[in-house]
């Protein structure tokens, strides 16, 4: 491997050639904190030759190169330099403007203008709405890189219109405004030529191979780069574009990350869903290496080898990615009326309750169903009795998992992902239960933490859980009808202003009726007429509140206690 450096400024790297932020570069990332903190380095503080670090390039041909290590910078300069043009074109001085602009576009050698950073992630944003000479009205989709790019791109602009005022025709007559004129010029002057004086080390690499192995190893010693950035570095490096003008993997690689962007998740569930998917096919690890694993499973002693395993990994990738969509947003996902009664409850209770452990075994689950392994009554039994631990084991007791679950989760997960056997696949659901139903709390210690739940309008902590628990003790209908959860609301038996809040708020004081009810009949009443009013509105009551002749603390402990046997053995009962 051949390495070149030499110390270079600004000026020079951008009249060298074309750089172009190659596939298996990360997007525009920077958010507000570094372009503060760059801006106020190169031009808040006053350094005469100020160094920002290195730039590692491979030359693909002459004169175009690929960038390795440095292109947040590169961008974040463009950005100051477009910033700097536009405000040189607000003050009417069109030369200075196009003298700064000779920095973001220019004529190749066919004589064609072509812009000196060129980024396909973010095109046409960036090409378009920035380093446009003439803002192009284009239509383009904005993400997440855009977003970032757009931000800090105002925020440039706002942090030079801090140091010189915003241009006003009205004053063009006044001599005194001239004078004042020149001096902000000046200004904006002073920032470009500290911009395009700023040094750095320009490191040029022979090849695009050696380009990628400096890339891994410059950011995995480094606090920067994520497993995604690593992991897409990897599969781009074993998959090689076979169309110049059509990079299909890139394509592929790019769609999961929309899917994700698309239902308005964190970027960093990217890095959830490569774990989450490893461990539901092929082993235990850790997140900090995962990153080597799937580096050791792709490698080869055959290229072709490495290719077809990279190629089958990117579509498994693919794949999966849609179906782990639609189990960390279930509320997005297009769920048919059967799955939305069962799957899509069940995602939604475990959200609820907090807990991460299963994803792999449900990612393995939703994978079998959508690809037609295992019915969905199947899914519903699986799911459930998932749900029915963690309610129990998260949820009310709050355990602690001691890093046992996720590892069971995931061989059993495994298991699944590699059976089409239905007898199998019933060993596995009996596996699941018994492991489960071993690390179960006792009755004694889920009702302790059950009666201490508590909902009143100062103690708000418990009232999801709570409206949870009320919601499945009643059932799916009333009378053969279905019942409207989402106007549903929790009515206090024993009214908040006539006792103590502890057993007030008492799970065995709540009841959950519909809004009108609660609102405009049961109101204040005392809890004779609350119940009348319920019996002749057909409301399922339990039989301690049929038979309660008074409602006393006696009587809220009591009921509270048969509801945590109710749940315990009978509903949430793996």
């Amino acid at each position: 491997m051949k390495i070149e450096a030499n110390d270079k400024e600004v000026q020079d790297i951008f009249a060298l050639g074309y750089f172009k932020i190659p596939r298996f570069q990360r997007p525009y990332s920077w958010m507000e904190e570094e372009v503060i903190n760059f801006w106020e380095d190169i031009v808040i503080r006053d350094y005469k030759h100020y160094f920002i670090g290195s730039m590692v390039v491979y030359q693909t041909e002459k004169p175009y190169y690929g960038i390795v290590d440095g292109q947040q910078r590169l961008t974040t300069i463009t950005l100051m330099l477009a910033a700097i043009r536009n405000a040189f074109l607000d003050y009417e001085d069109e030369n200075l403007a196009k003298g700064v602009h000779q920095y973001i576009e220019k004529a190749n050698i066919d004589n064609i203008n072509e812009y000196i950073l060129n980024a396909e992630t973010s095109f046409p944003y960036l090409q378009g709405y920035i380093q446009s000479f003439k803002k192009v009205d284009i239509k383009c989709n904005v993400g997440n890189e855009e977003q970032n790019l757009k931000s800090a791109f105002e925020l440039i602009n706002k942090k030079i219109y801090d140091i010189i005022p915003k241009y006003d025709k009205n004053d063009c007559s006044n001599s005194l405004f001239q004078e004042r004129k020149n001096q902000i010029i000046d200004s904006l002057k002073n920032i470009r030529n500290k911009i395009l004086s700023l040094k750095l080390v320009f490191i040029q690499l022979d090849n695009e191979d050696d380009a990628y192995l400096i890339f891994e190893t410059l950011n995995t010693r480094g606090k920067d780069l994520t497993t995604q950035d690593l992991v897409k570095n990897l599969l781009l490096q074993k998959l090689r574009a076979s169309n110049i003008n059509l990079d299909t993997y890139k394509v592929i690689w790019n769609g999961i990350l929309e899917k994700f962007d698309d239902n308005g998740l964190d970027k960093n569930i990217v890095e959830s869903f490569l774990y989450h998917h490893w461990l539901s096919k092929y082993g235990d690890t850790t997140q900090k290496q995962l990153f080597g694993e799937i580096k050791k499973h792709i490698s080869s002693s055959s290229s072709n080898e490495s290719e077809n395993k990279s190629h089958l990994l990117l579509l498994e990738l693919q794949k999966n990615s849609e179906y782990y969509v639609s189990i960390v947003s279930p509320e997005n996902h297009q769920w048919n009326p059967e799955e939305k009664n069962s799957i899509q409850k069940s995602l939604k209770a475990l959200r609820l309750f907090n807990v991460k452990q299963q994803t792999s075994m449900i990612l393995s689950i939703i994978r079998a169903y959508r690809e037609g392994k295992i019915t969905l009554r199947i899914v519903r039994k699986l799911l459930w009795k998932i749900e029915c631990f963690h309610f129990i084991f998260n949820a009310i007791t709050s355990q602690r998992s001691s890093g046992s679950i996720a590892p069971l989760y995931s061989k059993i997960a495994q298991d699944l992902s590699k059976t089409d056997s239905l007898d199998k696949i019933q060993s596995i659901i009996n596996e699941l239960s018994r492991k489960l139903q071993e690390k179960l709390p006792s009755f004694d210690e889920f009702n302790v933490d059950f009666m201490d739940l508590i909902y009143t309008k100062n103690k708000q902590r418990d009232k999801k859980i709570i409206q949870y628990i009320l919601e499945k003790l009643i059932g799916e209908n009333i009378n053969g009808l279905p019942i409207d959860y989402i106007s549903a609301s929790i009515e206090h038996l024993l009214p908040q202003s006539k006792g103590d809040e502890a057993i007030v708020g008492n799970i065995g004081n709540l009841i959950l009726v519909d809004k009108i009810t609660n609102g405009e009949d049961l109101k204040d009443l005392d809890f004779r007429k609350k119940i009348d009013i319920l019996k002749n509105k057909k409301y399922p009551l339990d039989v301690d509140l049929i038979s309660a002749n008074q409602w006393s603390e006696k009587e809220i402990k009591e009921r509270g206690e048969s509801m945590a046997h109710k749940a315990y053995y009978e509903i949430w009962c793996l």
